[in-house]
């Protein structure tokens, strides 16, 4: 059965976690460094993401990510093919 990952609930939840932040109303046009969230705070995200999806996210990669749907387009690339990824 393929596995669905829901980007924007996966990265409020992370945010929760990691940051203590609760994050609003967020979709993927959402610039992710206008979320108020410091740079230890996203290396933090990344790594939850990582460990959540047993992905590896490669820096040249991260450094384009600029919004939730960059972050999602990144997502779909790493995750086992079959799998849904939703923004």
């Amino acid at each position: 059965m393929a596995q669905t990952v829901n980007v924007i609930a996966m990265f409020k939840q992370a945010a929760l976690e990691v940051n203590g932040k609760k994050l609003g109303e967020i979709t993927s046009d959402t610039v992710i460094s206008k979320l108020g969230l410091d740079s230890v705070a996203v290396m933090e995200l990344v790594s939850y993401f990582e460990e959540k999806l047993e992905i590896r996210m490669p820096d040249e990669d991260l450094a384009k990510v600029q919004t939730l749907g960059d972050l999602a387009s990144l997502v779909k690339r790493l995750v086992p093919a079959g799998t849904e990824v939703a923004a």
